[in-house]
């Protein structure tokens, strides 16, 4: 399987059209429909469902988009890092992180740098833990910030200063604005949006509880992986949201957070695999960010 083949299946697969494909890639309808002909007997799968207007994935080809995405993402990142033997820094540098206020101390971080490296880029991602850490082993990031709970035995890891607070963040105009807190005893009552992570165990109500309160007892309305697609439905008082405090998104009149009683509080760490060889940018970037984290504690 060559790189140029997936190319060329990426191409069909972002078009959905063998012709306007071919468009893209300047080479001929004829040639383009052959080489994806000549994949599909490679791997001995069907990848597309074809008709007079589309070309359309299978499953097989869903996942071979993936994979081709991800193949062809490590080489030019490869190729990157072996260019790169300028006295200043330049390159990318991937980032994925969950939604968090301490995202700070990497973009500041970030920023400092790129002061004096006007070469130097970022990519960022966001999303939850589940797929952050999944871009991370496939090697599609540099560094990781994930808020805990979160099993880091096979990273390499930096532990960031401050924390968060678990709350519900309710309507202003809801029947709970004025409660101030959400005891055990309320958050039974409340309709909720909670996070969708399934490898990364989302934050352990039992425990805080103290048995009190156990998934049968609690309402969910639904699921979501970035908190602030759910605006909408809080602000018109169809759910509340269980996540953290300091999220500039929910900064309107028309929310408010109402912190958890007991306490919760939640640290975040960033991580990187253990044993991969980081680029010269990676290196100086981690640096400067010890740096600055160690300044704070």
């Amino acid at each position: 399987m060559e790189l140029r083949t997936l190319h060329y299946f990426l191409a069909v697969a972002r078009e959905e059209n063998m012709t306007e494909a071919a468009n893209v890639l300047h080479v001929t309808q004829p040639t383009l429909s052959r080489q994806m002909a000549d994949l599909e007997a490679e791997l001995g799968k069907k990848l597309f469902t074809r008709t007079n207007r589309s070309t359309v994935l299978t499953e097989e080809g869903v996942h071979l988009r993936q994979r081709a995405e991800e193949i062809l993402s490590l080489v030019d990142q490869t190729e990157e890092e072996i260019r790169d033997d300028n006295t200043d820094l330049s390159g990318n540098i991937r980032i994925g992180a969950g939604i968090t206020h301490l995202i700070h101390y990497l973009t500041e971080t970030f920023a400092e740098l790129r002061r004096d490296n006007p070469r130097l880029t970022i990519e960022l991602w966001t999303g939850n833990a589940d797929t952050i850490q999944e871009k991370l082993e496939h090697g599609l990031l540099d560094f990781a910030l994930f808020i805990e709970p979160f099993h880091a035995e096979k990273y390499e890891y930096l532990r960031l200063p401050g924390k968060n607070k678990l709350g519900v963040v309710t309507s202003a105009h809801g029947p709970w604005a004025d409660a101030g807190k959400v005891t055990p005893e309320m958050i039974t009552q409340m309709p909720l949006m909670v996070s969708s992570r399934h490898t990364n165990r989302s934050f352990d109500l039992v425990a805080w509880s103290q048995g009190k309160v156990t998934p049968e007892k609690l309402t969910i309305v639904g699921t979501m992986d970035l908190s602030c697609n759910v605006n909408v439905l809080v602000r018109q008082g169809i759910t509340n949201l269980l996540c953290l405090d300091k999220l500039e998104h929910q900064q309107s009149p028309d929310f408010v957070f109402l912190p958890l009683d007991p306490p919760f509080e939640v640290s975040s760490l960033v991580a990187w695999k253990k044993y991969r060889l980081l680029s010269r940018s990676c290196e100086a970037f981690l640096e400067a960010l010890r740096a600055r984290v160690g300044e704070e504690q």
